[in-house]
C-alpha cells in the first residue's frame, strides 16, 4: 500500500494519475492546504498534514539552529568563529536559515513518521532529493520542473532603483547634513505606510512604528534613512516616491545610507580592510565545511555556506559604517529591526566606536523566533543589543527568563504608535463612512505567513465566511510585505465566491481600526492593536496554537476554519458576543503598559539616559 505526501502544486498529469488510483483503506493521501483541491481526490483516504507534525518539525529545527551555533570548530563555537570585528555573522543569518529550512524539516519529519506505517512513501516536493537521501529506502521523491523555472530579470525595478540612487546621492552632495549636534541616531529602513502626524493628525507616508518618535525629536537625533533594494529577478516592483527624497520635514537631520555607502566605496582603505575580512570569512567557511556533522546539522551548515554572498555584503557595509562612525561618534544608535542583518551591521559598526545599541520592539516576540533566542554563550559575548525597549512587563519577562537577556538591559516603555489612539477614537464614524456605506465593516489583516499552504487557507477561509454577506463589507488590509499580493488574494477570493474583493494597502491601519466593527487576523501584532481600540477580535488559528495568547487572555475568539469563523462573526456583528472590558484592561496593562499617549516620551527618556 502507498502513502502520498503532497508538499507542492501538482501538475495536471500528476493529479490525473492520482485520481485514477483505486482507493483502499490503506492508501492515504496527506497534503498541505492550498496545494490541491481535496474534493478532486475523493477516491482516496485524504487528510491534511497533521498539525502535530508541523509543530514538532518547527521546534526541532529551532532547537537545532540554536545548538548549531554552540558546535566547536577550531576550539571556538561556530557563533564565535564567525564573529569578525564585533560583527556576529552567524547570528545575522540564523533567522534566514531557519525559514529556508522549515519546509525541508517538515518533509523529513513527515517521512519519518509515515515510514512507521510500513507503506511505501511517495512525496511530491520541489526540494532537492539530496535533503532526504539519508532516510530509509522505499521513499520515492517526485520533483517538479516548475521549480527549475528561471525568473526574468526585473529591468523596470533596476532602472527605477538606479534613478533613486542617483537622486539620493546628488541630494546628499548638494544639501549635506550637519551632524555635529547629533548625539543619537535612529536607523529607518521601513517600508513607508500611511499614518498620521502626532501633532497635526494629517496623513503621511512614514515609518509606521517610529513616526511619533520622529515627530517628537530634534536636531540631536540623526535619522539614517535606507530603502530596501529590489530583487534583481521576479515581478516585485520598485516605485519612486516623493517621500524617498523630501525628508518629511526632517531633511536637515536625515542622512541617506545610500550616500554613506557610495562614499565608503570610494575609500581604498575600506576596500583593503574588506578584502582582509573577506579572506578570513572564506577561511572559516572552509573550516566549517570540513567539520564532520550529522545529516541535519550538515543541512544547516550548507544553508549557512550558501549565504556567503550576502555575508560578504554585510561585511562590506559594516566596514563602510565603521569608517563613518570613526569620524562621527554617537552616544546611542536605535532601530526597530535591530536583529535583521541589514540593520544590525550598522548598529554593530556604531557600537565598536562607543555607541550604545538600542532595540525598539516593533512586533510580538515569541519563543519560536530565532532572532530573540540566545544561549549563555551569546549572552557572555554580548550578542544582543545593549538596551531593548519593550512594550510591557510580559515582554521583559519573556526576554529575561526565556531568551537570556539581562534584566537591566530590558526597559518597559509602552508601544509608541499607540500614543495617537486617544486622538483617533472620536473619529470612528468619519473613517467608517470613508470605507463603506454598509452597516458593518470587517477588516482582515493579512500576513506573509511563511507556511504558504497556511497563508492560502487563511485567506480562503476568510473570503468563504463572508461570501454573500449583503450588509457587511469585508476589506483586506495588506501587510506591508504583501503590497504586491493584490492579485494573489483576488484569485483566492474568486475561488471562495467573492468576485470583486476590496484589497487595500496604502491606507492608515489605525483608520481601519477606528472604523471597523470586527478585526480578523492570524497572529499579527495588529490583533493586539484592535484590543487597544476596544474592537472585537477573531484569531483564525487552524492548528490551535494561540501563538500570541490573544485567545488565552480572553481578548479574542478563536476560529479554526471558515464555518467557525462565519458563526463567530455573525454573533459578534449581531451584538451577541461582546469583548470583556476587564480582560481588555488586564491585557493592556500586561502587554503595553498603558494607552496614555506617553509611550514615546518614555522611550526618549530611556534613550537620553544612556
Amino acid at each position: 500500500m502507498e502513502t502520498y505526501l503532497i508538499f507542492r502544486q501538482l501538475t495536471t498529469d500528476e493529479a490525473e494519475s492520482l485520481k485514477s488510483i483505486s482507493g483502499t483503506e490503506k492508501n492515504h493521501l496527506f497534503y498541505l492546504p492550498g496545494t490541491i483541491n481535496s474534493a478532486d481526490f475523493n477516491n482516496l483516504n485524504i487528510s491534511t498534514i497533521p498539525s502535530d507534525i508541523i509543530k514538532n518539525s518547527e521546534q526541532s529545527l529551532l532547537q537545532k539552529v540554536l545548538a548549531f551555533g554552540e558546535i566547536t570548530v577550531s576550539q571556538k563555537t561556530i557563533g564565535e568563529l564567525f564573529n569578525q570585528a564585533g560583527m556576529p555573522l552567524w547570528h545575522y543569518q540564523r533567522f534566514r536559515i531557519f525559514f529556508n529550512l522549515k519546509e525541508v524539516f517538515l518533509i523529513r519529519r513527515a517521512i519519518q513518521f509515515y515510514l512507521t506505517t510500513g507503506n511505501k512513501i511517495i512525496v511530491f516536493t520541489n526540494q532537492p532529493a539530496e535533503f532526504f537521501n539519508d532516510l530509509a529506502e522505499g521513499v520515492e521523491l517526485i520533483s517538479s520542473d516548475q521549480s527549475k523555472v528561471k525568473k526574468n530579470v526585473n529591468f523596470r525595478s533596476i532602472i527605477n532603483y538606479s534613478i533613486f540612487l542617483v537622486v539620493r546621492i546628488v541630494i546628499s552632495m548638494l544639501l549635506p547634513v550637519n551632524i555635529k549636534r547629533a548625539k543619537h541616531a535612529i536607523v529607518d529602513r521601513s517600508i513607508k505606510q500611511y499614518c498620521r502626524h502626532f501633532h497635526t493628525l494629517k496623513p503621511k507616508l512614514d515609518n509606521y512604528n517610529l513616526s511619533t518618535l520622529f515627530d517628537m525629536t530634534g536636531n540631536d537625533f540623526l535619522i539614517i534613512s535606507e530603502v530596501e533594494p529590489p530583487k534583481l529577478k521576479g515581478n516585485e516592483s520598485f516605485k519612486l516616491l516623493k517621500e524617498h527624497f523630501t525628508g518629511l520635514g526632517r531633511r536637515k537631520r536625515t542622512i541617506y545610507s545610500e550616500y554613506i555607502l557610495f562614499k565608503g566605496t570610494l575609500s581604498l582603505r575600506n576596500y583593503k580592510q574588506y578584502l582582509i575580512r573577506k579572506k578570513e570569512l572564506k577561511k572559516n567557511l572552509s573550516l566549517l565545511n570540513n567539520k564532520e556533522l550529522d545529516k541535519e546539522n550538515k543541512l544547516i551548515c550548507n544553508a549557512f555556506i550558501k549565504l556567503e554572498s550576502s555575508g560578504m555584503f554585510y561585511i562590506y557595509k559594516n566596514q563602510v559604517y565603521e569608517s563613518y562612525f570613526t569620524r562621527n561618534r554617537l552616544l546611542t544608535i536605535s532601530a526597530i529591526d535591530e536583529n535583521s542583518p541589514a540593520t544590525r551591521c550598522i548598529l554593530d559598526a556604531a557600537r565598536k566606536h562607543g555607541a550604545r545599541t538600542i532595540g525598539i520592539q516593533h512586533g510580538n516576540i515569541g519563543t519560536s523566533q530565532p532572532a530573540y533566542l540566545y544561549t549563555d554563550t551569546d549572552r557572555k559575548n554580548q550578542i544582543m543589543a545593549d538596551i531593548t525597549l519593550v512594550w510591557g512587563d510580559y515582554w521583559k519577562k519573556l526576554l529575561t527568563e526565556k531568551s537570556n537577556f539581562a534584566k537591566e538591559s530590558v526597559i518597559v516603555t509602552g508601544q509608541m504608535r499607540t500614543d495617537i489612539i486617544p486622538k483617533l477614537l472620536h473619529q470612528s464614524s468619519v473613517f467608517k463612512t470613508k470605507f463603506t456605506s454598509k452597516r458593518k465593516l470587517v477588516v482582515f489583516a493579512s500576513q506573509p505567513i511563511p507556511d504558504k499552504s497556511l497563508r492560502w487557507q487563511a485567506a480562503f477561509d476568510v473570503f468563504k465566511a463572508f461570501a454573500n454577506q449583503a450588509d457587511t463589507a469585508l476589506i483586506v488590509k495588506l501587510h506591508p510585505a504583501e503590497r504586491e499580493a493584490v492579485a494573489y488574494y483576488t484569485e483566492i477570493a474568486k475561488e471562495a465566491g467573492i468576485p470583486n474583493p476590496e484589497i487595500l494597502f496604502n491606507v492608515d491601519l489605525y483608520e481601519f481600526l477606528s472604523a471597523c466593527d470586527l478585526l480578523i487576523t492570524c497572529y499579527s501584532t495588529v490583533g493586539g492593536e484592535a484590543v487597544y481600540f476596544g474592537k472585537p477580535l477573531i484569531i483564525l488559528d487552524h492548528h490551535k496554537t494561540d501563538l500570541l495568547g490573544y485567545y488565552t487572555e480572553g481578548v479574542a475568539w478563536q476560529a479554526t476554519d471558515s464555518e467557525s469563523l462565519k458563526f463567530l462573526s455573525e454573533k459578534i456583528l449581531l451584538g451577541e458576543l461582546i469583548p470583556d472590558q476587564s480582560k481588555r484592561n488586564n491585557f493592556i496593562s500586561k502587554y503595553v503598559f498603558s494607552i496614555d499617549g506617553q509611550a514615546t516620551q518614555r522611550c526618549l527618556e530611556a534613550i537620553n539616559s544612556q
